[in-house]
């Protein structure tokens, strides 16, 4: 019973270890989005910033984004190390057994 307990244990680390490997890509995807996100707003706003002490005309509408772009940045940063930890840990239960 015990061998069966075990070998059904070390199963479902195997399938969790599948899972992450498709997840794990998908959240390093989410967090290059969110950095190219931020990059397109920086340097919207150098632009803006270089025409507003030009005297010329700007938008600043890159104010309004950075907050959301910052939070969207930091939630795909936060997934993505949680499913890292998780995979380290797994691979580590599987060692140990």
């Amino acid at each position: 019973m015990n061998d069966t307990n075990q070998t059904s244990a070390e199963q479902a680390i195997q399938d969790q270890l599948r899972r992450l490997k498709w997840m794990i890509p998908d959240a390093m995807r989410r967090m290059d989005e969110a950095a190219q996100c931020m990059l397109r707003r920086a340097q919207g706003a150098v632009k803006d910033t270089e025409a507003l002490l030009a005297d010329q005309p700007c938008s600043m509408s890159w104010v309004d984004f950075a907050e959301g772009d910052l939070r969207a940045a930091r939630e795909a940063k936060a997934e993505l190390a949680k499913l890292l930890e998780q995979q380290r840990m797994l691979e580590f239960f599987l060692r140990k057994d």
